[in-house]
C-alpha cells in the first residue's frame, strides 16, 4: 500500500474505532495489515431475524460504518487528495439496510438518515481530535491491540470532559 492507502485505511479503522467506543461497544484492535470491521468479509453471515435488539445492533454496525467512510474522506480532503471511492463500503451499507427496509427507497432514506447521524456524530467535540490520535498510533505502530486502542480513545474525551456541578465553576477548565 502506499502512504496515502495507508492514512486512509489508518483513518477509516479509526473512525470505526471511535464510534464502537462512542457506542458503549467494544474496541476492535487496529491494524493495517489486515481487514478491520468496518470491511465487510466475503461471505460473513448477519443476523435474519431482527427482533430482540439486533435491528438496533445492526443499526449501530451500519452508524459505525458511515463514521469509518465519512473519517476516511475527511482526511483525503484535509490532505488534499482525491476523495476515497466508497464502491465496495456502499454496497455493504446497502446490503446491512436492506435487511431492515423494505423497498429500495426507503433504504435510500434510511441510509441517508445514518449517515447524517455519522456526520453529527464526528463532529461532535473530541472525536476527531481522538479519530486523528487512534489514526496516527496505528500509522507509527502498524498495529495497536484493543485495549490501547480504547485507551488512547478514552484519555482524549477524558482531556475534553468539563467539569460539572459547583466545583466546576470554581476551578478553570484545563
Amino acid at each position: 500500500m502506499t502512504q496515502e492507502q495507508d492514512r486512509r485505511a489508518a483513518y477509516r479503522k479509526a473512525g470505526y474505532a471511535v464510534a464502537c467506543y462512542a457506542q458503549g461497544r467494544p474496541v476492535p484492535a487496529l491494524s493495517l495489515d489486515r481487514p478491520g470491521d468496518e470491511e465487510d468479509e466475503p461471505g460473513r453471515a448477519w443476523p435474519v431475524d431482527l427482533g430482540s435488539g439486533a435491528r438496533h445492533r445492526l443499526e449501530l454496525e451500519i452508524l459505525a460504518r458511515w463514521v469509518a467512510v465519512l473519517a476516511e474522506e475527511r482526511a483525503a480532503q484535509e490532505t488534499g487528495s482525491g476523495a476515497p471511492s466508497g464502491g465496495r463500503t456502499r454496497e455493504a451499507l446497502d446490503a446491512l439496510g436492506r435487511r431492515i427496509t423494505r423497498s429500495p427507497e426507503e433504504n435510500e432514506a434510511y441510509l441517508e438518515w445514518l449517515r447524517r447521524r455519522a456526520q453529527g456524530l464526528l463532529d461532535l467535540p473530541g472525536m476527531w481530535a481522538a479519530m486523528e490520535k487512534a489514526a496516527e498510533a496505528l500509522l507509527t505502530a502498524g498495529a495497536v491491540p484493543s485495549r490501547e486502542a480504547t485507551a488512547l480513545i478514552a484519555g482524549v474525551h477524558q482531556e475534553r470532559k468539563r467539569r460539572s456541578g459547583i466545583g466546576g465553576w470554581l476551578r478553570p477548565l484545563r
